[in-house]
Parts: structure tokens; C-alpha cells; sequence
């Protein structure tokens, strides 16, 4: 018991001390750009990102368990070319796309290629290339959170 009420005061103390130094610094500004839209398709985009990374936590977990094809189809009806366009109605045709400078819209849209394909290549089994597949997936994600923002 003595040691956890030890680690307990330390993690307070580290705690405290970094608050105090992000306190203290200033805060760096933000490279990205700046992309402005509408709240609801802000909105619509935010929720679909939270979405992608809920299918992506699904995706490692049926990869782990060897289960490819679930994994793919995951990938698909998520993240995939067949996801584009769900929120039309609710948007009335002004979606986040429409929005986006046309390098956003480009890395938004490999995106979609790239989970379809995932879905495509964890169909056949080989496990290397869904892997290989998934990391195509992941780097556009990366391209464009590292690059763009919305607020």
C-alpha cells in the first residue's frame, strides 16, 4: 500500500510541476491551415474523424486476431469509397467537401481509396500486404491532420 500512496504523490507532483511549466511557456501557433466551413459540415467531418478512429482501433483488433476480411470490410463500410456522400441530406449538399482546399480534398478523397483498397487486399488473406495496406490507410490520415485544421 505504502508504494502506491508513493506513487500517487509522485504523479502529483509531476502533475503540478508540468502544469506549471505549460503555464509558464508560451504556446507555439499552429502550422496547419486553416480551413473554414459551415458548423454542420464541421460537425459532420468531426464526427466522421471520431468514427474513423473508433474503425481503426476495430481494424488492429481483428488484425491481431487474424481476422482480415472482417477487418476489411470494417475499413469499407466506414472509412471506404462507399462512405462518400452519407451526409447530403443532412448537410443539403453542403458537406465538408465542399469546403476543403482542392489538396485537402485530395488527401480526403486517398483516403477513401486507400480504406477501400485495404478492404480489397485484407479479402485475399495475405497478411504482409493488408499490413502494408493499412499503413497506406493510416499515412493519409496523417497528411491531413498534420496539415490541415478547423478551428
Amino acid at each position: 500500500m505504502r508504494a502506491f500512496s508513493f506513487l500517487i504523490l509522485v504523479a502529483g507532483v509531476l502533475a503540478a510541476g508540468s502544469g506549471a511549466l505549460a503555464q509558464d511557456a508560451a504556446v507555439p501557433d499552429d502550422p496547419r491551415q486553416l480551413v473554414t466551413m459551415p458548423p454542420i459540415a464541421r460537425t459532420v467531418m468531426r464526427e466522421d474523424m471520431i468514427d474513423h478512429l473508433g474503425a481503426l482501433t476495430e481494424i488492429v483488433g481483428l488484425l491481431a486476431a487474424d481476422k482480415l476480411k472482417e477487418a476489411g470490410e470494417v475499413a469499407e463500410k466506414r472509412m471506404g469509397r462507399s462512405t462518400m456522400g452519407k451526409h447530403a441530406a443532412r448537410t443539403r449538399g453542403k458537406g465538408p467537401g465542399r469546403f476543403m482546399p482542392p489538396e485537402m480534398h485530395g488527401i480526403a478523397m486517398a483516403g477513401h481509396d486507400a480504406a477501400s483498397e485495404f478492404a480489397k487486399v485484407a479479402a485475399t488473406g495475405d497478411k504482409a500486404q493488408t499490413l502494408a495496406a493499412l499503413q497506406a490507410l493510416t499515412s493519409t490520415c496523417v497528411a491531413c491532420h498534420a496539415s490541415y485544421r478547423t478551428r
